[in-house]
């Protein structure tokens, strides 16, 4: 008897190790699509001004955001899950990187020390020219920032890029505060030429909190680089 039932708990501990196994893959635990809310909004501080960012859109894994100064809208990234731009309109010129996109899904879910790098360049779609670039991404730490709203948890992440374009070349290093749950980024300090960009979110407001926008009058040139 005992004999018959050794298969019949050899199994059972298989199904079992399995579901575990399942539990514990990163990539079986990944959401399939960004959790970004349609109308979430950041009001940012950047250098003594007030922004505001919002989404606008999610389709498939692509989080587009609208930046927007004065009641103007002066940008549109198109973020991969809300954390790295591929695409967008910035200063009026329209761009897009070119790269396998799914190399960025090494990353998800988000964990301290995963890391992953690639090689792509970046299109100006109106210009007509291109860029090549290297890119290392790697999640550093992960911290609480305080906002107005309350804290929210977030991920450092690290995005060093190297351009080059002939004989010339330039680095930059942005390291980002990520919310997973809203997928956007909170707080952006980009290093590059010897200088340093700063900004953060001071506030988060879902849909259905947010204020009553402004009537925005959108315009292809903007003053504020984000």
């Amino acid at each position: 008897m005992e004999a018959k039932r050794l298969p019949v708990v050899s199994r059972l501990f298989a199904t079992l190790a399995l579901i575990l196994l399942v539990a514990c893959d990163p990539v079986a635990r990944a959401p399939a699509t960004p959790t970004a809310i349609v109308g979430t909004r950041a009001v940012i501080q950047r250098h003594g001004q007030e922004l505001y960012a919002e989404v606008t859109a999610v389709t498939g894994k692509i989080v587009s955001t609208e930046y927007y100064w004065q009641d103007e809208r002066v940008v549109v990234h198109n973020y991969y899950r809300g954390l790295y731009n591929v695409s967008g309109i910035e200063f009026g010129y329209q761009y897009e990187a070119d790269f396998d996109y799914s190399l960025l899904e090494q990353l998800f879910p988000l964990a301290v020390g995963k890391e992953v790098s690639f090689r792509g360049n970046t299109k100006n779609i109106t210009r007509g020219s291109a860029i090549d670039f290297w890119v290392n991404i790697h999640v550093i730490g992960e911290k609480t920032i305080p906002l107005s709203t309350g804290g929210r948890k977030v991920f450092v992440v690290d995005i060093i890029t190297e351009y080059k374009k002939g004989n010339q070349s330039k680095r930059k290093t942005n390291t980002v505060y990520y919310d997973p749950e809203l997928s956007m980024v909170l707080k952006s300090v980009i290093h590059e030429d010897g200088y340093q960009s700063y900004w953060r979110a001071v506030t988060v407001e879902l849909p259905g909190n947010a204020r009553t926008p402004s009537p925005v009058q959108q315009r292809r040139a903007g003053t504020v680089m984000i």
